[in-house]
């Protein structure tokens, strides 16, 4: 009985011998043999969907090959306690190079210019790794699809761009084309509204516990608000006072508070059957439900659709068992009784825009390598390798969209009904009140005892609190962004020629900045 396990501990011993000979002789020695890099660049981000991080390495292995003496890491961290662990790594000194930064608070901007290099000059001038491409000679701003301005890469408050975006997306209803041909005989999706209604009584009838749209708070919270305002894009275009095809939230709740609307206004309860529509189609208690819960619901087959963006189909796609189609939610009709009338048809996506930005942080070591990988990612090369591993849509103009992302594409020939500056604002406030005050009443749209009248009698007095209270929040980061900026614009002057013609084309946003503020102090 002894020999045997002998024998045994002596095979385990000669393995590991035999293991640690190779370690220290074998091919990676030669590795280790090597001089060390000459620089380290890490970055950091949250996205942990199917491929992003194989992509990442795609695209850091090939800039590696074109830079032996740098080396490229990246940080993958769960989004759940992302802003936490970047919060820490900022307040200790050790965030990497780059991080992707994403915010929908406006008190959050006033961290970007602390913690983040302003990229404007840079972006000015062309990208280098473009040269033969199509792309050559063009300002590197100028190459992305959206020309390097969303409400997160390019700050109005500051003039300045802060960020570059990696890739795209479009919100899409995805959907179980094999369930969908079992329910109607065919695989094709509803053509309107009243189609997408009257699907949802087919699916309700087809299976006892079978949901027509797999819901959750941040589905609705995304598809929702774009639904009802492009619903709406009629109405909400009469508070287009800067001409700029998009209203913004100043315009629309500074109406709001001159009293040119109200909840009860006929415009506005249009809005909440149009939402009250759209929430019923999903499971009852939607609204206590995350989108990772919402997802597995749908590949288990128990939804015939989920609404979400392109970014999770590659993860969709690998992991279903039957075939996804998608197609965009389908608007009342201009001759519906109920819903229709008030829409800018035909209506698009939106405007072009950029996602998934990365910021170079000002406590980056090596400012000038970290920069340069930002350049490769978004050049044409590297946002080629970036779209294909990732199966998500490029940011930059001619970079291919993958196959089988084509029928997501942005449709981009129609009318844009969305807040300029920060997207859909109808259904979801001018800040942080007003969304709250929204959001924590929705529920009564869908309460069995519940309804638009329910909502509005619940809401209509405090809305006016809410809207004061954000409107004055974003008074106050004007006026400190301004004393901030006329600071550092003024010593800008004592720094240079180059610094001087600088500040010289910041003063005139400056100057709009100071006009928006005047006119929405006024309001006030």
């Amino acid at each position: 009985m002894k020999r045997p396990r002998l024998i045994i501990a002596l095979t385990c011993f000669a393995l590991a011998y035999a293991g640690s000979v190779f370690y220290v002789f074998g091919p990676e020695a030669r590795d280790r043999d090597q001089p060390p890099p000459r620089v380290t660049i890490r970055f950091g981000h949250w996205q942990l969907e199917t491929g992003l991080r194989e992509a990442f390495d795609v695209v850091a292995r090939r800039y590696m090959e074109l830079h032996p003496d740098v080396r490229v890491e990246q940080l993958a961290v769960p989004g759940a306690v992302y802003k936490q662990w970047l919060s820490t790594q900022l307040a200790g000194g050790t965030v990497p190079d780059l991080v992707s930064f994403d915010f929908a608070d406006q008190a959050l901007v006033a961290q970007v210019p602390r913690h983040f290099e302003v990229l404007t000059r840079w972006l000015e001038e062309p990208n280098p790794y473009n040269a033969g491409t199509p792309l050559e000679g063009m300002a590197w701003k100028d190459t992305f699809i959206d020309r390097g301005r969303n409400r997160v890469t390019y700050l109005d408050q500051y003039r300045n761009f802060f960020a570059v975006g990696l890739c795209s997306h479009t919100m899409r209803m995805f959907y179980n084309r094999d369930l969908m041909r079992e329910i109607t005989g065919s695989p094709e999706p509803p053509r309107n509204f009243r189609e997408w209604l009257a699907l949802g009584e087919k699916v309700r009838a087809h299976r006892p516990g079978l949901a027509h749209v797999a819901g959750s708070r941040d589905f609705y919270g995304w598809l929702m608000p774009s639904l009802v305002n492009q619903s709406l894009g009629r109405w909400i275009g009469r508070r287009d006072y800067g001409l700029r095809f998009g209203t913004t939230t100043f315009d629309f709740y500074g109406d709001f508070l001159a009293g040119q609307w109200d909840l009860r206004s006929p415009e506005m309860q249009q809005a909440l059957r149009i939402a009250q529509a759209f929430g019923r189609e999903m499971p009852s208690g939607f609204l206590q439900v995350d989108r990772n819960a919402a997802l597995q619901s749908f590949l288990r087959g128990e939804a015939l659709c989920v609404p979400s963006g392109t970014w999770d189909f590659p993860t969709m796609r690998a992991t279903a068992s039957f075939a996804i189609g998608g197609y965009r939610l389908p608007l009342p009709a201009a001759d519906d009784p109920e819903f229709g009338g008030l829409a800018l048809l035909p209506v698009s996506d939106g405007g072009a825009s950029t996602a998934l930005p990365f910021f170079l942080t000002r406590q980056s070591a090596h400012k000038a390598e970290a920069l340069d990988f930002l350049r490769f990612v978004t050049s044409m090369e590297g946002n080629r390798l970036f779209s294909a591993a990732s199966q998500w849509m490029p940011a930059i103009e001619g970079v291919p969209v993958a196959p089988e992302l084509e029928p997501f594409r942005q449709v981009t020939d129609g009318y844009i009904a969305t807040d300029a500056q920060s997207g859909p604002i109808l259904m979801a406030g001018p800040g942080a009140e007003g969304a709250r005050l929204l959001t924590t009443h929705y529920h009564l749209l869908f309460a069995p005892d519940g309804g638009v009248d329910a909502f509005t009698r619940s809401v209509e007095d405090r809305m006016r609190p809410a809207v004061m209270a954000d409107l004055q929040q974003q008074l106050n980061l004007g006026r400190a962004n301004l004393r901030r900026r006329d600071t550092a614009l003024g010593a800008q002057w004592f720094l240079g020629p180059a610094e001087q013609a600088d500040m010289l084309r910041q003063v005139t946003g400056q100057h709009l900045v100071e006009v928006q503020v005047a006119l929405l102090a006024r309001r006030l």
